[in-house]
């Protein structure tokens, strides 16, 4: 599975339960740009930080369609103020996948962290610790 779809998944969904209400964080619409720097407990060297754009809008994101999709389920959703927490776990191509996560916005930026822990597919079960960032950078194009 690769990081920029998990990231992307949790950004979405976390989003969209942001939009969806009327109390919550205030987070701009539009283009956003994301980076996460993973370390991965046992890894000989550090992995380099990845950077990704993703248009967020109330109509773009679903989290009904991706969860489901990516065989997703989530367990538990707080949204509160300017934050939100979650729990989740994925099944896909043969790995098991859970996680938790917060995630602090302030309308034209966030940060936050997740821990991501996989297992199954005949490989040796893994964690990940990844600490995100965004900024919006304008109109989805």
């Amino acid at each position: 599975m690769k990081l920029q779809f998990v990231l992307t998944l949790l950004l979405a969904v976390m989003l969209e339960s942001v939009f969806a209400g009327a109390e919550g964080p205030d987070v701009r619409e539009g283009m956003w740009e994301i980076t996460s720097q993973m370390e991965m407990p046992g890894m000989p060297m550090a992995v380099p930080p990845v950077t990704f754009k993703q248009c967020f809008t109330k109509q773009s994101m679903k989290p009904e369609n991706i969860l489901r999709n990516n065989n997703c389920t989530m367990q538990k959703m707080d949204v509160r103020s300017n934050s939100v927490s979650w729990q989740m776990s994925c099944q896909q191509q043969g790995m098991q996948m859970t996680g938790t996560g917060n995630i602090d916005y302030r309308h034209t930026a966030f940060s936050g962290n997740f821990v991501m822990k996989m297992s199954g597919a005949n490989q040796s079960p893994m964690q990940m610790n990844s600490k995100l960032t965004g900024r919006y950078i304008g109109p989805c194009q």
